[in-house]
């Protein structure tokens, strides 16, 4: 009996009562309770919880003794508003009024979005209203106002039809340099894209698309806009992200374009290296584009993507890529490499690849080719780059001005005698220096540099864009963020705007 009394039991002990304070619906309930967890006790109490309600402590907290649980019921209401979205005031710079001169281009209207709020109640107390859905029913429309900048720059002669960038509108020029306008006020034109049809009629240029606040990287659309008709409406060509797009020179109304995909890292694309032929009607209905290459690789840095040029004939394009040029004909969808140099090692998120310009007879491509190290240097780091020739069909390539820069960009006369280049002030630091526009004949003699004067700075790498004049006397040249034109013969040359954002001239007859 004595061993009995001192063995331990092993029945386990009755449970014993709990209080525990529910407080609920605004009513304080004292229970006394055997329940294990708060969801048990509040079931006693005859306390039904609703989905979004909030239990302090939670549900399936093990209950103790003295504890006190609260139960705030919690409600959500769901509202929809509509609110009025202000227009945008914008100003367009126009060199063509005098200054202090406005005119209202576009009368601005408010835009309309339909929101929806949600309201949460904590025991019919409002806590907190927010947007949940916003739905746009009308978007604003800018108030868009021109205000005269005109300079007192000498107007001059202007043969055929010039067209350049500013401010991210297009401008024209014909007849006149003093007499210029606007072909469009949307102020979204990206230069990516940017060129007179052969015929003087159309522009075809590219367009941020609105979004792309919201969009990583590259995101454009393709459109193109009458330049003869008195109010020409934009033309939507159906094509997104372009990388390179231009006119036929032999069919009207037809281009070519090459896209990418958006990337969220540099340089915000990775190139298809495809290319589509597109023509639209008198309209402006395009048709559906034909693919004439097939997406591909691209190659060595294939990522950053092709150059392509028309054929004068507009039978064939000359291609550029890292490594080598060719010449590619759409109908065919055959590519035949014609010339090949080392890749430039950019140490960098960019890809060199050689700019690539016809000769009027479409017998040569003039290009920027990777010459050879003069040091120690490996070929891709060689910092010596030539403005060449190369025969389209292959048979030779010549170097014509030894160490010109890496962004020479040799552009032929539109009558086959004489070749523009831009001609690097140091030649070997040419990827970032300063370049002056230099002539040459065709055959890399007599080669000379013209503008500008050699009291002035030179043109700046990202500003090496020019273009020709129809009857090839002329060139238009983009000098410190404004235009100008030089003639080739003289070296004259003369301002046309002052606002210092002009870039992209096209000049066709």
């Amino acid at each position: 009996m004595l061993l009995a009394s001192c063995t331990p039991s092993l029945t386990p002990p009755l449970p014993v009562d709990m209080s525990v304070t529910v407080i609920a619906d605004g009513k304080t309930t004292a229970l006394a309770t055997r329940a294990l967890t708060v969801r048990d006790a509040l079931a006693e109490a005859g306390v039904t919880l609703g989905e979004i309600d909030r239990v302090t402590p939670s549900e399936f907290t093990p209950l103790t003794d003295g504890v006190t649980v609260t139960v705030v019921r919690v409600t959500e209401q769901f509202g929809i508003e509509e609110v009025i979205v202000p227009f945008e005031k914008q100003t367009v710079r126009n060199e063509g009024l005098p200054a202090g001169e406005t005119r209202l281009l576009q009368t601005g209207e408010n835009g309309v979005d339909e929101i929806t709020y949600r309201t949460v109640f904590e025991d019919d107390a409002q806590v907190s209203r927010s947007a949940v859905r916003r739905v746009t029913l009308k978007d604003p429309v800018p108030e868009i106002v021109m205000v005269g900048a005109q300079t007192a720059f000498t107007a001059i002669p202007i043969d055929g039809t010039l067209a350049y960038l500013s401010a991210g509108n297009a401008w024209l020029i014909r007849g006149s340099s003093g007499s210029r306008k606007p072909l469009t006020t949307s102020g979204d034109l990206d230069g990516r894209v940017f060129a007179l049809s052969p015929d003087g009629k159309h522009l075809l240029y590219t367009r941020v698309i609105s979004s792309a606040a919201e969009t990583a990287g590259l995101s454009n659309a393709l459109w193109a806009i009458s330049a003869t008709e008195p109010s020409p409406k934009p033309i939507d060509l159906d094509a997104e992200n372009v990388l390179w797009a231009d006119w036929s020179p032999a069919d009207e109304r037809t281009l070519a374009y090459t896209t990418a995909e958006p990337r969220n890292t540099a340089p915000g694309w990775q190139a298809n290296n495809d290319l589509y032929i597109l023509n639209f009607d008198t309209k402006g209905k395009p048709d559906d584009p034909v693919l004439a290459l097939e997406p591909s690789s691209g190659g060595l840095y294939g990522w950053f993507g092709t150059n392509f040029a028309w054929a004068p004939d507009g039978a064939r394009l000359a291609f550029s890529q890292a490594d080598k040029l060719g010449i590619i004909d759409p109908e065919t969808v055959t590519a035949s490499p014609v010339a090949s140099y080392a890749i430039y090692q950019t140490y960098s998120d960019w890809v060199w690849n050689p700019s690539i310009a016809w000769s009027p007879d479409g017998r040569f491509i003039y290009t920027v080719l990777h010459g050879p190290p003069i040091g120690l240097e490996t070929p891709e780091d060689s910092r010596v780059f030539d403005v060449a020739v190369v025969a389209a069909d292959g048979s030779f390539d010549a170097s014509l001005i030894a160490r010109a820069g890496i962004w020479a960009n040799p552009l032929p006369s539109p009558d086959g005698k004489r070749v523009a280049y831009m001609q690097a002030t140091a030649p070997l630091e040419s990827i970032t220096g300063s370049y002056r526009v230099a002539m040459m004949d065709r055959d890399g003699s007599n080669a000379e540099t013209i503008f500008p004067p050699l009291d002035q700075s030179g043109l700046k790498p990202l500003s090496v864009t020019y273009a020709w004049s129809p009857d090839s006397e002329q060139l238009a040249v983009i000098f410190n963020g404004n235009l100008w034109v030089v003639d080739t013969a003289t070296g004259l040359s003369q301002q046309l705007t002052g606002d210092g954002q002009t870039t992209n001239p096209t000049w066709v007859k």
